[in-house]
């Protein structure tokens, strides 16, 4: 009876064990979504929804840059979809900026439906998308700067999607060199930021800076003072 009994109590306390780790798993993946991160991470194993990217990535040209955005989407635990779309700057930016959905089904379409008629998208491989992504996040890392520090929380999504190269195939910078060109958020002294770390990392003369007239000015000033006033700052011919 005695032994009987010890058994019967290792089964309970196994029993119990297997109950606790369950709720710790289930506290753990309630936990993860709370944050978008954490929904990007639950999705990330998930069936692959969509991937589109921008026509505009494929039209660089020695006067312009291309810009565009990439998206990724999968199927998330419970039937919902989780959206990633990176906005790739093939001047110098690399992700220039991110964003994320986590949507039902229903919710999803009406998305899908609005960009088919708001945006020119096509779709592409996973594999060139995120070939596209990182080799312009590394191309960006080459003229000293960063991706969007959210990239992070969407990287995730990409987990073991292989990415293939996109040489030949996307063209960085403009007429051979790194261009920045400033966008309606950027201040002053994110553009000095900009300006000062394309500096550090290229050398004068290696790159193109389209500053606001005022940003413009002051750096013309601070490094390039035997400069005229322009709308371009090339660095040295």
């Amino acid at each position: 009876m005695a032994k009987s009994e010890q058994q019967k109590q290792k089964k309970l306390a196994k029993k119990k064990a297997k109950e606790q780790r369950k709720k710790r798993e289930l506290a753990r993946q309630q936990q993860l979504m709370t944050s978008m991160a954490g929904k990007m991470q639950a999705a990330a194993n998930g069936e692959i929804k969509d991937c589109l990217i921008s026509d505009s990535l494929f039209e660089g040209n020695d006067e312009s840059a291309a810009i565009g955005h990439v998206m990724l989407s999968r199927v998330a635990p419970g039937g919902h979809i989780a959206m990633a779309f990176f906005l790739v700057d093939l001047g110098c930016m690399g992700v220039k900026d991110v964003a994320g959905n986590y949507r039902t089904p229903t919710e999803y379409s009406d998305v899908m439906t609005d960009m088919r008629n708001r945006r020119a998208m096509q779709p592409c491989s996973p594999e060139f998308a995120r070939g596209v992504v990182e080799a312009s996040i590394g191309f960006a890392e080459s003229c000293g700067l960063a991706p969007h520090p959210d990239y992070v929380k969407y990287a995730p999504l990409w987990n073991d999607i292989e990415p293939i190269s996109v040489e030949n195939k996307i063209t960085f910078g403009a007429n051979g060199r790194p261009v920045y060109i400033a966008g309606p958020f950027d201040n002053d002294a994110r553009q000095a930021l900009i300006f000062n770390r394309m500096s550090n990392a290229l050398g004068a003369g290696n790159f193109h800076f389209v500053a606001v007239p005022e940003q413009q000015q002051k750096l013309l000033e601070e490094d390039f003072s035997d400069e005229p006033t322009m709308n371009r700052i090339d660095s040295a011919e």
